[in-house]
């Protein structure tokens, strides 16, 4: 039977082999996650129908690794130096970005030197420059990345009938595949598991923003803005209801990025493929090596100076993960025996006027009218000292809820401090609830009693324009 793979199953999963033989391009190791065999009986199986069976149960493991775990190690695969010029790789197990396991059973070592010509890395120009003029003993530092990739390998050859229409009359077929691992250096920022990557190319940069991972890149990010928005919204929640509205925040932000994810495109350019990277781009980076470049006679020296695994991605286990997130309680609920008053809070910056005279901020409910006037106070930074700004009236706006400050003249100084009370003996005070505030959003919970002062200091707009004028 000498039936050709299905053009059903989604291409090869592997690289050139380390073994020198020439089957090892062969795709014989195929993914194909939604196409099963179906059989019945009488049905003459060819090669194709067994590929089929052995690539349904594969690709389905695959596309679970890729997308819902990532690429990263998940044991061992530490990486030391030996001597100055090898790299010592101890057992262990990885995924890669097409959710391949790479395991390795066995210390490895490998010669930096063939590893650099395997690559093509020489001495920059620069640096061939740089030791014309200087001396040859001139050496250059080099960071690379040490790069684990999924290999395999035919192994166990067999005899099998001649294909009648091969005229070398084959007689002997591998009758396995082994999988392996192989390594190689690349230049930092060619791989896509480099840690140096541009905000939100990880994925899920809402998500990464409302949990402080990353932070709004500018104006025009609008995912950005969304999650900081979000983020005020559920620190502005009563404690007992705090780990709520982050749960609901959480999902309407995570559903928004998971909708922006897309499967990679083939090296072609042509057609996704199914999973989240390319395969020749799917490797692991388990160290970054840094090597110093010198030129010898007849050959370039290289001396291995650091090996660093922090730039790895490393895969936890969901146990570890489920005892993380509870480290998180504390400041989602509150400590415990820590009663939360309810009281109003200040919500993000204060903002001034374009004419210096009104400076204004928002608070999260409603505040009494009359305990305005005593408990805000502003003052700036001169060269001589902290002067006290001149209010003329205080009141409060329901729509927006703000609270709306008409100063007697413009600050001229560069630096403004805003302090609302919310403790002593004139405090701000709610509405509903009547109890003093309980300082900024995101900060320790106010009792019914004593609430926090919000303090917010700022640069002052006029001068910095005056200054650009």
């Amino acid at each position: 039977m000498t039936d050709q793979p299905s053009s059903e199953m989604h291409g090869s999963t592997q690289r050139s082999g380390s073994c020198g033989c020439n089957s090892c391009s062969a795709a014989d190791l195929q993914a194909s996650p939604f196409v099963s065999l179906r059989v019945a009986y009488g049905m003459l199986l060819g090669e194709s129908d067994f590929h089929a069976l052995m690539a349904n149960p594969r690709g389905k493991q695959m596309l679970h690794n890729a997308w819902l775990h990532g690429s990263g190690v998940v044991h061992g695969l530490d990486v030391h130096r030996d001597g100055t010029r090898n790299l010592e790789v101890l057992p262990g197990l990885a995924l890669d970005g097409v959710g391949r396991e790479l395991y390795q059973d066995s210390r490895k070592l490998l010669d930096v030197r063939q590893l650099l010509k395997d690559a093509g890395i020489t001495r920059s120009d620069q640096a061939d420059r740089r030791a014309a003029d200087q001396s040859d003993s001139a050496a250059e530092t080099l960071t690379l990345h040490l790069v684990a990739e999924f290999d395999a390998c035919p192994s166990n050859a067999v005899p099998t009938l001649a294909d009648p229409c091969d005229v070398t009359r084959q007689r002997d077929q591998f009758s396995r595949v082994r999988e392996q691992v192989s390594y190689s250096l690349r230049r930092t920022g060619e791989d896509k598991a480099s840690t140096k990557r541009a905000p939100g190319s990880r994925g899920y940069h809402r998500v990464r923003v409302l949990l402080g991972l990353e932070k709004q890149q500018g104006d025009d990010d609008d995912a950005g803005r969304d999650a900081v928005a979000a983020r005020q919204r559920a620190a502005a929640a009563p404690p007992v209801e705090r780990a709520g509205e982050l749960l609901h925040e959480f999902r309407l932000l995570a559903a928004a990025d998971e909708v922006e994810l897309k499967a990679a495109i083939d090296s072609g350019g042509c057609y996704p493929t199914i999973f989240p990277e390319e395969e020749d781009k799917a490797g692991v980076v388990l160290a970054a090596v840094v090597l110093s470049l010198r030129d010898a006679p007849g050959t370039l020296d290289t001396t291995i100076d650091d090996v660093d695994i922090s730039v790895r991605t490393v895969l936890l286990p969901t146990s570890a993960v489920q005892d993380l997130l509870c480290g998180l309680a504390p400041a989602l609920i509150g400590i415990t025996g820590t009663d939360d008053g309810g009281g109003p809070r200040v919500v993000g910056d204060a903002s001034l006027s374009d004419d210096g005279r009104t400076l204004s901020f928002e608070v999260s409910a409603p505040v009494l009218q009359s305990s305005l006037r005593r408990a805000i106070g502003i003052t700036s930074l001169s060269e001589r000292g902290w002067v006290e700004e001149d209010i003329d009236t205080v009141r409060y706006e329901d729509k927006p809820q703000r609270v709306v400050i008409e100063l007697a003249d413009r600050p001229v100084n560069e630096l403004i401090r805003l302090i609302v009370l919310g403790t002593g003996p004139t405090p701000v005070y709610g509405d509903s609830p009547r109890v003093p505030l309980a300082g900024r959003v995101g900060g320790p919970p106010g009792t019914a009693d004593n609430g926090h002062d919000a303090v917010l200091t700022f640069a002052n707009p006029l001068t910095n324009r005056r200054a650009e004028a």
